[in-house]
């Protein structure tokens, strides 16, 4: 996909599903009726439908490499230097090892992650995946959009 916004190339997979004529002529006119083009609707359905199949059930998923930050990388760095130059760095109590520069980083992504600081839950794969895909109804994402 061509991203005006950028003046780049993003690549992108096709997901496709095969209905019958029935529902597809049916799918076209609602699109029609909504002043929406038949591709739009799709990525607003596909939006809506995760968030709807995914809010009351729980999905964690590991982070693969690209999707840390650089923030992340150095301060998992950091800690793998902590613990190994800190003697018995484990027995140390969660103030004494954030004392000494130690932050826990995420290695999984959830849509029900609890947060020890807030105290509250939050969504940070579920929320962010179908806004983005909403958002390719209304407008080209950018690089940086693709890459969160």
């Amino acid at each position: 996909m061509y991203n005006r916004g950028v003046h780049s190339f993003i690549t992108m997979k096709k997901i496709e599903i095969t209905i019958p004529d029935k529902d597809y002529d049916l799918l076209t006119r609602i699109a029609k009726d909504q002043k929406r083009r038949l591709s739009d609707l799709h990525y607003l359905a596909y939006a809506e439908g995760l968030g709807y199949l995914f809010c009351e059930t729980d999905v964690t998923i590991k982070k693969l490499d690209s999707e840390f930050t650089e923030e992340e990388k150095k301060q998992i760095e950091f800690n793998e230097k902590l613990e190994k130059e800190t003697e018995d760095f484990w027995h140390l109590s969660c103030e004494e090892r954030k004392a000494k520069g130690y932050k826990q980083v995420r290695e999984y992504m959830s849509n029900h992650q609890y947060d020890q600081e807030t105290k509250k839950y939050s969504d940070a794969l579920i929320k962010p995946l179908t806004e983005r895909i909403e958002s390719y109804a209304f407008n080209t994402p950018t690089d940086e959009e693709v890459a969160k």
